[in-house]
């Protein structure tokens, strides 16, 4: 025998050390710690209808800014108000109407005490009401916004009280009917404007349904 025979014979002899291990009994090979591909703990199945215990992404805000302060709804579905500041536009809006307001008011009190004409007392009467209301509803908006709504009149206001102040009887009358046709004719297209270009949807629409009443005024001065 040569000797790469018996070399041959030797090794032909010996185990072999890549074979796999026995099998246990039943056949089924065993599981020596290879990882679960399941993302739960131990690669145990849950039963159904349990929470997956991955991470979930955190829902977005329920509000968001509305430059316009509009309603606006979140993921939830529920309403809220987002009030912006005003703009410039809107803020001389609140303060021309807020002036004319206040003098609207004035001047008909003025009226109540010095007139004895009970059409020009009637028509007072409804300016103090009327100009009231719309300052009551108009001040909460302002200040919601961050607007400061003027305290005392105008300068032209200041004088005309102070010039109607001074008359009486059937002139005053007169100059106090005319000087409301005047201030309502500006109101009215104020409102208009302000219904229309307002920056803010509900100062806008505050605007928009208030110059009807506005616009009563003037037809009765007619």
């Amino acid at each position: 025998m040569t000797l790469w025979g018996a070399t041959a014979m030797t090794f032909a002899q010996q185990p072999s050390t890549s074979a796999n291990p026995p099998l246990p009994p039943g056949g089924a090979a065993a599981d020596v710690g290879t990882p679960s591909a399941s993302p739960n703990p131990g690669g145990i199945n849950l039963p159904q209808g349990t929470p997956s215990m991955t991470p979930q992404p955190a829902a977005p805000n329920a509000t968001s800014l509305n430059p316009g302060g509009d309603i606006v709804r979140g993921v939830d579905g529920a309403q809220g108000v987002t009030p912006a500041k005003a703009t410039a536009r809107d803020r001389n809006f609140l303060i021309q109407a807020a002036q004319g307001g206040m003098a609207e008011v004035q001047l008909a009190q003025l009226a109540l005490k010095k007139t004895d004409n009970q059409k020009v007392r009637d028509f007072a009467q409804m300016m103090v009401k009327d100009h009231s209301d719309l300052g009551a509803k108009l001040t909460p908006m302002a200040t919601q916004m961050g607007v400061s709504l003027p305290t005392q009149l105008t300068a032209a206001d200041a004088g005309a009280l102070s010039r109607l102040s001074r008359q009486s009887g059937s002139t005053f009358d007169r100059s106090y009917m005319a000087s409301q046709k005047t201030a309502h004719t500006k109101a009215l297209a104020l409102f208009q404007e302000a219904g229309s270009q307002a920056d803010n949807g509900a100062l806008r629409n505050f605007f928009a349904q208030n110059a009807q009443t506005i616009s009563t005024h003037l037809e009765m001065l007619k």
